[in-house]
């Protein structure tokens, strides 16, 4: 059975209405997906396969820009450093780093997508019980930390000044603010506060 013209109208459409105007990479999903329909009309699957196999990059390269936009470009007077942003196996990460003049105090604010389609409690689930458990250990401190109606657990390795304050969001998305060089949760609640977490819950 052929997919009928109206189906891959409609798919195209509503592509090019999602994705940015004058975009290179939308241009090159809505190629690829003319491709695609002409190998499968065709009867040639392995290359519509390709085709479909180079939609999903296109459109992963698509999400991960889509997350850097979230991350701010300065932190308390810090320029923010881009760390390459990976998509693989339905998951996407972005990490913006951002270091003091002396370079002894960093944050590292990163977003994790874990979109599979399984259901199951994702990446997210299992790095809250984690950081769950590092709490009882005697060398770190443990304490919540609410930001826009979004419940966080930030711990502390005290000895080394190490923190971590993570969002447990739906779908498996997180939000990770690492600290290093600070005694406290006040930086990792900074950076937070200059977070949309209402808005990177729905792009995740």
């Amino acid at each position: 059975m052929k997919i009928q013209p109206v189906i891959i109208g409609m798919v195209v459409a509503a592509l090019v209405i999602c994705l940015s105007p004058g975009s290179v990479r939308g241009d090159n999903v809505i190629e690829l997906l003319k491709s695609a329909e002409r190998n499968y009309n065709a009867q040639n699957y392995i290359k519509a396969l390709e085709d479909l196999d180079w939609i999903r990059n296109e459109i992963s390269s698509l999400q991960v820009g889509v997350m850097k936009e979230l991350l701010p470009d300065d932190l308390e007077g810090m320029i923010g450093e881009d760390i390459e942003g990976t998509a693989m196996l339905g998951m996407h990460s972005v990490s913006r780093r951002f270091r003091g003049d002396d370079g002894a105090q960093s944050v590292t604010i990163t977003l994790n997508s874990s979109k599979s389609g399984t259901g199951g409690p994702g990446l997210g689930a299992f790095m809250g019980m984690a950081a769950a458990f590092a709490g009882m250990d005697p060398g770190r401190e443990s304490k919540m930390v609410i930001q826009d109606g979004y419940r966080g657990q930030f711990t502390l390795e005290t000895a080394r000044k190490k923190g971590m304050l993570t969002f447990n969001l739906d779908r498996g998305g997180m939000v990770i603010i690492e600290t290093n060089g600070y005694a406290d949760e006040s930086m990792a609640r900074k950076a937070a506060g200059k977070l949309d977490l209402t808005k990177i819950n729905e792009s995740l």
